[in-house]
């Protein structure tokens, strides 16, 4: 299925200006076990930011409170279901580490780790636009990644023809990026009027596991 730039994502009233949003869609990547210099990579920016937000309220830091209020927007507590850019945080600061998925997976949670803001990646062959990014309403669920059967209600979600796939909170295990994949979807949100560096986003992703940028937008 292809994604028609322009037309990628329809917002809902109630969400619209709640974040930038950024819309990267790479055909040919290669899906492993990540080398060692992205690992170290990774490891490195999260023993850098343990040690730079250690003292902190975390909540209180400029662009995690900016995230929070999409939540906010949504009718959703951000501290009871966190958007997963601050529990990468979190985990870092707790002198947890990161754990290592695959070298698609791994890339996208360092660029959220520095960004400080959620990103979703998919595999873009189980996805089937019109994409709609709304808020989710009561009897919506799905199986997140490395979680249970999550009650969406209120969460803001993205959602294609089949339903929910994905959020700033946990993807779905439907639209999971697994080796087999070759065509992904990497969406950004970020607080409104930042700069989403998607010419960085896919530089990295072809040196590390090659590709071909095919749309590249932000909204």
């Amino acid at each position: 299925m292809s994604f028609t730039i322009g037309s990628v994502i329809a917002i809902a009233p109630e969400l619209e200006g709640a974040a930038r949003i950024g819309i990267l869609e790479m055909n040919g990547v290669r899906v492993r076990e990540s080398p060692e210099e992205l690992k170290a990579m990774l490891d490195g920016l999260a023993d850098e930011f343990a040690r730079k937000y250690k003292d902190d309220r975390l909540g209180e830091i400029p662009t995690v409170k900016k995230i929070r209020t999409i939540f906010h927007r949504a009718g959703l507590d951000p501290t009871r279901y966190r958007p997963s850019s601050e529990s990468l945080l979190r985990r870092a600061v707790k002198g947890k580490g990161v754990y290592f998925i695959n070298s698609v997976v791994d890339l996208i949670n360092y660029f959220s780790l520095k960004m400080l803001c959620p990103m979703g990646l998919y595999d873009a062959d189980q996805v089937q636009p019109p994409i709609h990014w709304r808020i989710g309403r009561d009897g919506e669920f799905y199986e997140g990644i490395g979680r249970d059967k999550l009650n969406l209600a209120h969460f803001p979600l993205l959602v294609d023809q089949q339903g929910p796939f994905g959020s700033p909170i946990s993807d779905s295990m439907r639209t999971r990026v697994t080796e087999e994949c070759s065509r992904i979807l990497w969406i950004t949100f970020a607080p409104p009027g930042t700069r989403i560096p998607l010419d960085e986003f896919s530089a990295a992703m072809t040196r590390y596991n090659g590709g071909a940028v095919k749309a590249s937008m932000e909204i």
